[in-house]
């Protein structure tokens, strides 16, 4: 993920482009902010540090990304008693095989 961890995105979510370093990323969002039809405003994401930059024509923005509620929902053990649960069960539906010595 470093090799472009800086991504740009328009006011609908959509990526523009990612790039290696944030001064490049900037830049470019720079100068494709001016250019006609670029919904603004821009975004530019550094997903490792946790922190964004709000591009408009009157401002950039920084904007820290904060985790303020871990929710429960995805718990992996559970999936996987869920799985070995199911295959148990499917298991038990098909019909024994024995051999006659």
């Amino acid at each position: 993920m470093d090799e472009r961890r800086f991504v740009v995105w328009d006011a609908d979510g959509r990526p523009l482009g990612a790039f290696p370093d944030f001064d490049t990323a900037h830049e470019w969002a720079h100068v494709r902010m001016r250019q006609a039809r670029t919904r603004l405003p821009l975004t530019l994401d550094d997903r490792v540090a946790k922190v964004s930059r709000r591009l408009s024509h009157a401002r950039c923005e920084l904007v820290a990304w904060a985790e303020f509620a871990v929710l429960p929902g995805c718990d992996l053990p559970a999936l996987g008693a869920a799985a070995a649960a199911a295959a148990g069960d499917t298991a038990r539906r098909q019909p024994a095989q024995h051999s006659r010595s």
